[in-house]
């Protein structure tokens, strides 16, 4: 064994190396770490390490394992090192997508030994998680770590020997024994968690805080495949406090709401006892216009107070955006006409976890089945909204009254931020808040709560004015004046919210 061994990729590492299974007694240990970072990114670590017995057979190791191949290959090697009569060589390549850890592990032992690797992100409120999944199948034994093209030059003998020339070097020749046993291959996974978290313990292994880990072990033509899986879940600093905020603004939610009734019903007392003046017109039906030192503006339905305007507040489709004319929206249509998905439920049920931020926008355009470049498909489905023609008009008007005006709406963060760049409204509406930041969607009380920490602003002082009656209800119950502004929908009898056809309409609006 005088030949230099060159390293021509990954897998030769383990597959050249094991060349010296063939001696006896040899022994041969890899271990693969697949490191994964909070943002998806990470590395993966190999571990080779050689008996004695191995590295005699071989020849050592000096000027023996050239790594020149793997190196611009992009793997970072270190050693061959010796420890005692053994040795060990580690290598290292990073992955800048989660999507690429199949390919980086695909370069170890080949692409059939570790496959059906997936590393998802999956997004709840307050959460991130991050899962791997895969499967480790050594089977096939040495023929694994087989190269077609050089078992072909050697007549079909990829180590130059028969399996009963391997057998007899392995010191087994009435076959007692099995050389593959001399490897094994273990895969250890670490996921990224929170630091205070308890680490989630896969197969009872003891790691670090802030790292998740698993391990699985599998000896070369084990007959049977090992399915792995581990899980890293990290508490997002910002939506953690939404939802402790939720749960706290949910109780007051109700204590407000039972306030509001109460208030509601001393209010219908006092108009029975008052006697018609201004404020009512024939019908004896309460005006709903305030007036302000800034503007007369609309405040809730059936209350007779005075209100101090500081910020009016706007929903997004319906009412900065026009929703169009088809009765499914644009994204349907422009799902089924790039190829998707044509029930417009699953559309739907797609849009609301990537309104979520559950999903990312590349992970919704793949999930509707509509194929290309996420920016593009972005840019193109962008293109078809429009802005309400009489918003501009609207917010110039705020700006000479001095009134802020914020935007509340449910949508995919990176679609919400490419359209206000597009239309120039960064600047004129703060604050926006988006489902898809906060990672809850309206009537949340987690989307209003959000809404007036990042305004400074309360309920009292805020207008509403939406498109969705679930909505406005529930901005009510907070004590926030309401306005719908309609869409081609019918409103029913009774409607208990003031309405508005455009926002022309809004500086002196009646109840229908």
């Amino acid at each position: 064994m005088n030949t230099p061994i060159r390293l021509g990729r990954a897998s030769a590492i383990l597959g050249l190396l094991l060349v010296v299974l063939t001696s006896a007694a040899c022994r041969v240990d890899a271990t693969v770490t697949v490191d994964v970072a909070e943002n998806g990114t990470g590395h993966v670590d190999l571990l080779v390490e050689l008996d004695a017995s191995a590295v005699e057979a071989l020849g050592g190791l000096d000027e023996r394992v050239r790594v020149g191949d793997l190196v611009e290959a992009g793997w970072v090697i270190s050693g061959p090192e010796a420890i005692g009569g053994s040795a060990r060589i580690s290598a290292r390549k990073a992955f800048d997508n989660p999507d690429r850890l199949a390919a980086v592990l695909a370069e170890v032992v080949g692409p059939t030994a570790i496959s059906q690797v997936r590393l998802v992100r999956e997004r709840t409120f307050a959460e991130t998680t991050w899962r791997l999944d895969g499967r480790i199948d050594l089977s096939p034994g040495l023929d694994l770590l087989a190269d077609a093209d050089l078992a072909e030059v050697l007549d079909g003998l990829p180590f130059a020997r028969s399996d009963g020339e391997l057998a007899d070097l392995a010191g087994c020749p009435d076959g007692s024994c099995d050389p593959t046993a001399s490897f094994s291959l273990t895969l250890l996974a670490e996921m990224p968690t929170n630091p205070e978290q308890v680490p989630e313990q896969v197969t009872g292994v003891g790691v670090a805080a802030g790292v998740s880990s698993g391990s699985w072990t599998v000896v070369l033509g084990d007959p049977v495949p090992t399915h792995f899986h581990a899980t890293g879940v990290l508490t997002d600093s910002t939506p953690r406090t939404w939802r402790t905020v939720s749960i706290i603004s949910g109780g007051l939610f109700l204590l407000v709401s039972v306030f509001q009734i109460l208030r509601l019903v001393m209010a219908r007392r006092r108009r029975k006892a008052a006697v018609e003046g201004p404020g009512s017109d024939r019908s004896g039906q309460a005006s709903v216009t305030v007036p302000s030192p800034v503007i007369e503006m609309v405040r809730p339905a059936m209350s007779s107070e005075r209100r101090t305007l500081r910020l009016v507040v706007l929903g997004g489709i319906g009412v900065v955006w026009d929703p169009g004319s088809d009765p499914e929206g644009l994204l349907v249509p422009f799902v089924r006409d790039n190829g998707g998905v044509v029930d417009p439920g699953e559309v739907a049920d797609r849009y609301r976890a990537a309104s979520l931020g559950h999903l990312s926008s590349g992970e919704f355009w793949t999930a509707v089945g509509v194929p290309g470049e996420a920016d593009t498909l972005d840019s193109t489905y962008l293109s078809r909204v429009r802005m309400r023609a009489d918003v501009q008009p609207f917010l110039d008007r705020m700006e000479q009254r001095g009134l802020p005006v914020a935007c509340l709406t449910n949508a995919v963060l990176p679609w919400s931020m490419q359209l206000r760049r597009r239309f120039g409204l960064d600047q004129r509406v703060d604050p926006w808040v988006a489902s898809g930041e906060i990672g809850a969607r309206k009537p949340s009380p987690a989307m209003f709560e959000a809404l007036r920490r990042m305004s400074s602003v309360e309920y009292a002082d805020m207008l509403l004015i939406d498109s969705e009656p679930v909505t406005l209800d529930a901005a009510r119950g907070l004590g926030m004046s309401t306005v719908l502004l309609r869409g081609s929908a019918l409103v029913p009898e009774g409607f208990s919210h003031p309405v508005i056809d455009g926002f022309a309409g809004l500086f002196r609006a009646r109840p229908t």
